[in-house]
């Protein structure tokens, strides 16, 4: 009994290990997102039950080298920042199909075909997703997202922003999940 727990608890931290780059890398975009992006544009082009959302949002995450570790911080970021159900499950189902990366391998390893099939599955699947996700949500409620403030409107340093996405990404935003 002692040796299965013991090969569990290795088993454990080796699986830790190995996802712990991708959700870092999934704090540090979701971040990126609320320090760079506004909260307007997110809700411009992700927010209401439209398809346009779902497509946006499909195109945001088709390049992004996120595995389905780190898409998933990413999602939240967008969804609480204003974000529609379907333009979320937009992203979260093309982004961790595919990235730029991935789209690079698949052509050195099957070919151009692959490479250029992929993508556009990851597409279609991911608007398919959003566009059911959107035509069951009767009736969006709205999210609490974040305040335009005189502080938020202040143009901050290249100093400012960067502290920004890190304490954003690794505090506040640990913090809701």
């Amino acid at each position: 009994m002692i040796e299965i727990l013991i090969s569990f608890f290795w088993d454990f931290i080796l699986i830790l290990g190995e996802m712990a780059p991708y959700l870092l890398l999934g704090f540090f975009i979701a971040g990126v997102l609320h320090a760079v992006f506004p909260t307007a544009t997110i809700q411009k082009y992700f927010g209401g039950n439209k398809f346009s959302s779902a497509v946006n949002a499909s195109i945001f995450g088709i390049p992004l080298p996120l595995c389905s570790c780190g898409v998933i911080p990413t999602g939240m970021s967008l969804y609480k920042n204003g974000a529609s159900k379907g333009s979320t499950v937009s992203f979260l189902i093309s982004t961790p199909q595919t990235g730029i990366d991935s789209i690079l391998v698949t052509y050195s390893l099957l070919g151009l075909p692959f490479a250029i099939i992929r993508p556009i599955i990851a597409f279609i699947t991911g608007v398919l997703g959003g566009m059911f996700t959107n035509s069951l949500e009767k009736e969006e409620k709205k999210i609490e997202t974040r305040a335009s403030t005189a502080e938020e409107v202040k143009v901050l340093t290249f100093k400012e922003k960067v502290i920004d996405i890190f304490k954003y990404g690794f505090v506040e935003f640990l913090q809701d999940i």
